[in-house]
């Protein structure tokens, strides 16, 4: 896999030709029921004169009618600025934004959810951010969940843990990472890292699959060639939680997938210890490790849906990156190989 040579250090970043306005990138694989408030939302955005706004809506394998639908209410609503579908065959959330980003006409890029109803001055704000910190690349905010039915108190006690919401108790300012819900992408830095290299390892959702960790993979790759992360709290939106996401069982899955997810990141973050253990003593201590970890809570993972806790749902997370990283530990640590080897 040919992945970016990454350099520390931060760079000065150069403006495209048309940063005089903001590319909105929605993802859709079957977004009939969800688009059209999603849609209602960017139609109210504030516009300042001389900026422009467009939409790309990207088809990740639709076989509903999320298409005719996000056309027809787009044009019931006026056409408030431009819309163009396009489309992706390859399922997976990164190949989709991908294709988004790649069909943008302008340098800020946002990535809004399918289920994302941006405040009416998120793009304006998105704007002013990117023009006031040039060194900055990624801009993320602050989702605010709405839901379809009364939460279970579990979510209360994980504070809407891994469903884009809320600032993860960090103040705005420089972070290391962001979630993909509402994150603003400087084009022309992505597209430098693309022509340097830069690969991902995570395809991110796929259909009705939780595979999972896209945004947490994208922050890496940036923070690592040195280009600055910003999350801003003022940058608000409502995400829309619909009822069999707040399933425990669905839950528990989400975990399960950022496990794996987490895994596959070590690739990048712990490189040195994954090659140290490239041996029949390194799999066998961490298989001990395993079972020794799983003993100690056998209750989760006997009966996991009796526990509906912060700490069953972090054990499970936990359990599903140990699994990885003993199953696929070989593939894992070729893709470190391959990150980190000399350019």
């Amino acid at each position: 896999m040919n992945l970016i040579t990454l350099q520390r250090g931060y760079h000065l970043i150069t403006k495209m030709n048309n940063n005089k306005g903001v590319s909105v990138i929605i993802c859709c694989h079957n977004s009939a029921k969800r688009i059209i408030p999603t849609l209602n939302s960017l139609a109210a955005q504030v516009q300042d004169s001389g900026r422009s706004y467009e939409i790309i809506l990207v088809d990740n394998n639709c076989s509903d009618d999320t298409i005719q639908t996000a056309n027809q209410y787009w044009q019931q609503l006026g056409t408030p600025y431009s819309f163009t579908v396009v489309h992706q065959p390859i399922p997976g959330l990164t190949y989709a934004r991908q294709k988004g980003i790649a069909a943008a006409d302008f340098d800020y890029v946002i990535l809004c959810d399918d289920d994302n109803w941006l405040c009416n001055d998120y793009l304006q704000k998105t704007i002013n951010i990117f023009d006031a910190l040039p060194g900055v690349a990624l801009i993320g905010g602050v989702g605010e969940a709405v839901f379809e039915c009364n939460p279970p108190e579990w979510f209360h006690q994980i504070g809407g843990f891994g469903y884009a919401v809320g600032s993860e108790g960090r103040s705005a300012g420089y972070v290391d990472s962001l979630y993909g819900a509402g994150m603003g992408i400087r084009k022309s830095v992505y597209e430098k890292l693309l022509s340097e290299g830069m690969s991902f390892i995570l395809s991110d959702r796929k259909g009705e699959a939780l595979s999972s960790g896209g945004d947490v993979e994208m922050c890496i790759l940036f923070n690592k060639a040195g280009y600055k992360i910003y999350l801003d709290t003022t940058l608000c939106f409502k995400h829309f939680i619909t009822a069999n996401r707040l399933e425990w069982n669905y839950y528990l899955q989400l975990r399960k997938a950022f496990g794996v997810a987490n895994a596959y990141l070590q690739a990048y973050q712990h490189s040195n210890a994954l090659l140290a253990k490239n041996n029949f003593a390194g799999y066998i201590k961490r298989s001990v490790s395993y079972f020794i970890f799983l003993g100690r809570r056998i209750h989760f993972f006997l009966f996991p849906r009796l526990f509906k806790s912060a700490s069953c749902a972090g054990f499970v997370q936990i359990l599903s990156m140990r699994k990885t990283l003993l199953l696929e530990g070989a593939t894992i640590r070729s893709l470190a190989k391959s990150i980190h080897q000399p350019a």
